[in-house]
């Protein structure tokens, strides 16, 4: 029997151990920062210099890979928002006589701002195409800068002063250092909190698989939008620390050369939060590697020269240190695979266990059908996938889909949840008509689903998958997170729920794992928890035995029966016919995108049309008990 208790849900040994964990990273962190403070006590101004100019440069980089790791956007124009709060800063404090504190603000509202404009019609790319539009950013803002009287064109905005705190001036480097490295390390706690939350994860699981996260419930589009607009700000909080310190800002300020270093930084550190800040170390003692020694080996050298210094460590470390400093750090050889995928029937979930009931908690809807397809219709050029399909499920009800491969079974499921539009028809969910082409709108219809093919988040455990799944349950986003408390009730509440999900379908391994070092068993296994957590009504799974052993098989089948007892409706497409016929009330068979033949799998089975297409000898084997 496996060590957990069979009444444990999963997620109550990880609610302890992410605890520790929290208190671990606090803890490092504080020691980290309590470091980094005897810097200024122990080196000459000159190092105490490029540490400030790393801790400044800092927040754009922790932006920055915050967008390429959690996001999986590749932005080259972060230097175009840090250049928009140092002008910013630069103009309202030397123009309109501003206090320091109150420029800085608003400077990194008008960043913030102008992200949010520019990011709506920019993150409808995707790729490299997304990269060259943020370049094309920096360097409209920098010609801008070069051009427009405000900006002081060319020759910049000079002679901002330096801050005063009370009635000390922070005129010396060590003084400023110990300003602006506390403040690193404030925004990296926060902004890691946020990609740790229901934000964070749901943007993650955007990225790994987008439309499993989207028939989740997850608007990725919003959130990519919003952490754009958060990166962007910190962005402006360096160009504002940038320029109080220098007290000039230029229109090289939102120049190739800083973009490209903003960029090696993020990479460097992996794409993480706190790697971004040992990037940011690395970049600035590379930067003055560079300047120290290119002059030597060639003395008519110019900064060019540098930068190719920098592109190519970038292009060194993209090629073989993807993951970064932090990578390396964490490498460590891969476990194999996980022959565990499903607790024996008298340990979990399933039978005998405990766990009796399945959390079902989507809306009712009025009297009728569950799921109703009429006369949908589906092509692809001048293929017609589904040819007017017309199908119903009722509560308490399973119904099985079947047919040739090819039938356009997928494509049917696919326009149910709204991956596809229907060219012509209509599909509705507890009463509800559901629009083509936004498959987020499907857990909120009270439906949920699996894939043909596994469609899992793999930068994450099981839990965390499944927890994907109860995204439309909860409400914080990356403020609540980033403040950590307001968001951490929330956060234990989808973890139990979650942890609740794996013990129902007997998941026995650790859901802390990632789910690409499970047996395959058990990620179909963690893709069912995940559509069945958010209590759904309505149960699309296709071809869900797919894989599975025929201990998993059983368990599955039990599973499925106790959803029926408790009046979820389910659909099911599976090619083994013979699980089909013990386990559904009636039988839908499709043939070449049409309806062939539905009923009792009674009737289905002695239709002779049925037989010559697909069936075949039914009863060659038995059925799945």
């Amino acid at each position: 029997m496996h060590p957990r208790c069979a009444s444990e849900p999963p997620a109550t040994g990880t609610a302890h151990r992410r605890s520790a964990l929290n208190r671990s990273r606090l803890m490092w962190a504080t020691a980290a920062l309590g470091g980094v403070m005897v810097l200024p006590l122990v080196a000459s101004d000159r190092w105490v210099t490029v540490g400030l100019y790393a801790g400044i440069y800092a927040f754009v980089a922790i932006g920055l890979a915050a967008l390429v790791g959690t996001a999986g956007q590749v932005s080259v124009g972060q230097a175009g928002f840090f250049a928009v709060g140092g002008y910013t800063a630069a103009i309202l404090v030397t123009r309109y006589g501003w206090g320091q504190a109150i420029s800085a603000v608003a400077a990194v509202v008008v960043t913030a701002a102008i992200a949010a404009i520019v990011g709506l019609p920019l993150l409808r790319l995707r790729g490299h195409y997304l990269t060259l539009a943020t370049l094309a950013f920096a360097v409209i803002v920098a010609v801008l800068a070069n051009e427009w009287s405000v900006t002081g064109g060319n020759s910049g905005i000079y002679g901002v002063p330096r801050p005063v705190i009370g009635r000390h001036g922070l005129f010396l480097p060590s003084d400023y250092y110990w300003l602006v490295w506390p403040l690193v390390f404030l925004a990296a706690l926060v902004v890691d909190n946020m990609l740790r939350g229901r934000a964070g994860r749901a943007l993650r699981a955007a990225r790994d698989a987008p439309v499993a996260a989207a028939t989740a419930g997850v608007r990725a589009e919003r959130l990519s939008w919003r952490l754009f607009v958060v990166a962007a700000g910190l962005g402006g909080v360096s160009g504002v620390l940038y320029v109080y310190w220098v007290g000039i800002v230029t229109p090289e300020s939102a120049g190739v050369m800083l973009s490209v270093q903003f960029l090696l930084m993020a990479v460097l550190g992996g794409a993480s939060v706190w790697g971004a800040v040992a990037g940011a170390v690395f970049v600035q003692l590379l930067d003055q590697t560079l300047v120290t020694l290119v002059p030597l080996a060639l003395p008519e050298a110019s900064g060019e020269y540098q930068l190719i210094g920098l592109g190519l460590v970038l292009a060194a470390t993209m090629r073989w240190a993807p993951q970064g400093i932090t990578g390396l750090l964490r490498r460590r050889p891969r476990p194999r695979p996980s022959t565990v995928g499903v607790a024996p029937p008298d340990a979990a979930g399933l039978v005998g266990s405990g766990a009796d009931h399945v959390e079902t908690g989507g809306p009712a809807g009025p009297a009728g059908p569950a799921l109703r397809v009429h006369e949908v219709t589906k092509r692809f050029g001048g293929v017609t996938a589904v040819d007017r399909m017309s199908l119903e499920v009722y509560p308490g009800e399973v119904v099985g889909l079947i047919g040739p491969n090819g039938a356009g079974k997928t494509t049917l499921f696919n326009a149910v949840t709204g991956v596809v539009a229907p060219d012509h028809g209509t599909v509705t969910i507890a009463g509800r008509r559901m629009p083509g082409g936004r498959p987020h709108t499907l857990p909120a219809a009270g439906g949920g689903r699996t894939f043909q093919n596994l469609e899992l988040f793999t930068s994450m455990g099981a839990l965390e998958n499944v927890m994907v799944g109860c995204h439309r349950l909860g409400r914080a986003g990356f403020a609540a997170a980033g403040m950590y408390l307001p968001g951490r009730r929330e956060e234990a509440m989808l973890a139990a729920r979650a942890g609740r999900a794996l013990a129902d379908i007997g998941f026995a391994d650790d859901p802390d794992r990632p789910v690409a070092d499970l047996a395959f068993g058990g990620q179909r296994l963690v893709e069912i928890a995940r559509a069945l957590a958010a209590g759904p009504r309505l149960l699309l799974l296709d071809e869900p035995m797919a894989g599975l052993s025929m201990t998993e098989r059983r368990s599955l089948a039990a599973l499925l029966r106790r959803l029926r007892a408790q009046r979820v409706a389910i659909l099911l497409v599976e090619h083994d016919v013979q699980a089909v016929m013990s386990l559904c009330d009636r039988v839908v068979v499709m043939d070449r995108g049409r309806l062939l033949a539905a009923g009792t799998p009674a009737e289905v089975a002695a239709d002779p049309e049925v037989v010559r297409a697909y069936l075949g000898d039914v009863a060659a084997t038995g059925p799945v008990r």
